[in-house]
């Protein structure tokens, strides 16, 4: 109960974040996603369940402030929040890199997946401009962001495994 009310409040906040000041920063045409970061870091080293409350509480919020169609990224966090959780449990663990793969799958299959469905309610999308010029950009980019969180969370577990201070 605890965790829920401590996570739910910064999923608000990051959702506001990405809205805001996250969406203005463009590098190399690839645009910073801190949600998926938020979700598999909070799938592999928190809950799974909370994971999936969180989702289920910022993806109407994104949808609602980005103009799309209530409900649009549900199903592509989900599937995050779901390979995450499949690879981490059952293959990888958090080792080997494997958040920061997610993550940049994560990204480009969210992405995919988003693209399609605005395909299927009708919408007309440049599909090429938006997979090459802003989905694999952005997939690099949340990878190497996703590396420099990494990191320090694979230090600082180190530090309190071994109780070094």
């Amino acid at each position: 109960m605890v965790y829920f009310l401590l996570f739910i409040p910064l999923a608000l906040v990051l959702v506001a974040f990405q809205s805001t000041v996250l969406n203005q920063i463009t590098i190399a045409g690839g645009h910073f996603d801190i949600l998926i970061i938020f979700l598999v870091f909070l799938t592999l080293y928190g809950s799974y369940e909370l994971a999936l409350i969180s989702l289920l509480v910022m993806a109407p919020i994104v949808d609602a402030i980005s103009g799309l169609p209530i409900g649009v990224s549900i199903i592509p966090m989900l599937s995050i929040v779901l390979l995450a959780h499949w690879g981490g449990k059952t293959i990888f663990g958090t080792r080997l890199g494997w958040p920061i793969l997610v993550i940049f799958l994560g990204v480009l299959i969210a992405g995919l997946i988003t693209i399609f469905e605005l395909y299927i309610l009708g919408w007309d999308l440049p599909w090429d401009e938006l997979i090459l010029r802003r989905l694999i950009p952005s997939a690099f980019l949340n990878g190497f962001a996703a590396l420099l969180i990494y990191l320090p969370i694979v230090l600082i577990g180190e530090r309190q495994e071994y109780h070094l201070e």
